[in-house]
């Protein structure tokens, strides 16, 4: 947690960061009634094409050993935005296309582990509204598809900071391998306290504070640390591929 704490404070994009989303997270707020659809999907977009983009470069200075939170250079940030949506879209859509042939006979609506535990104050009664059996089912299968599916598609969008091509991040073979080198048991406990971490921040957002104006700040704030440590989290993961690979080329 400190080191999270130390990768974001002293980081003037950071700040930055904050006042832009802190911004446009008010405006949606108070503005949204007045927009229409179209505008509202571009906004949108646009919002996910920039984090995304902003993510990746995040990752990619972590690969390369980094310790603060890199630039704001919007052309590079767009670039890796649009291919990094495309990845997310197609990674996602398979793991939304296995999770219906999971969830649809057992009950349950389409949502993943990371989803049942970011929300789970309006989830976790699913469970217990379920046979225990099929309840059961739901989390063992949805949290193998989970751990496969994110440890191909998070290696993905690494490889894709690390390389800017988007053919690298759908090389399954070479993703398989990467995972090898760093180790699945290895993989799996620093993703697993990825998951937990942004689940600890994300519970801190049911946190109500008596002003309107602390509680957006105090949203968005944590928004940004769950931002950076998935991000961050994830190049540092890269980072011990890119290490062995050193080693055994040497």
């Amino acid at each position: 947690m400190k080191k999270v704490w130390d990768y974001c404070t002293y980081n003037k994009p950071f700040f930055l960061l904050i006042l832009l989303i802190f911004c446009i997270w008010i405006y949606i707020f108070e503005s949204y009634e007045d927009l229409n659809l179209f505008w509202a999907v571009l906004i949108i977009i646009f919002l996910e094409i920039l984090f995304l983009g902003y993510g990746m470069t995040i990752t990619r200075d972590r690969i390369n050993e980094g310790i603060r939170l890199p630039k704001i250079m919007i052309k590079d940030i767009l670039i890796l935005g649009f291919k990094s949506v495309i990845v997310y879209l197609v990674y996602l859509g398979v793991q939304g296309y296995i999770l219906y042939f999971i969830c649809s006979p057992l009950g349950f609506p389409n949502f993943d582990l990371e989803d049942l535990l970011m929300d789970y104050p309006n989830t976790i009664h699913l469970l217990f509204s379920h046979n225990p059996v099929d309840a059961l089912v739901f989390v063992v299968l949805g949290a193998i598809l989970f751990y496969i599916t994110v440890f191909f598609m998070e290696i993905a969008l690494a490889r894709l900071a690390d390389t800017g091509s988007i053919i690298s991040a759908f090389d399954l073979v070479g993703i398989k391998r990467n995972i090898d080198l760093i180790g699945w048991k290895h993989y799996a406990k620093d993703y697993t306290f990825i998951v937990l971490a942004i689940v600890l921040f994300s519970s801190l957002t049911h946190i109500v504070f008596p002003v309107d104006i602390l509680n957006y700040a105090w949203d968005v704030l944590l928004f940004l640390f769950m931002f950076v440590t998935q991000y961050w989290g994830i190049g540092t993961i890269y980072c011990k591929f890119k290490r062995k690979e050193k080693i055994d080329n040497s």
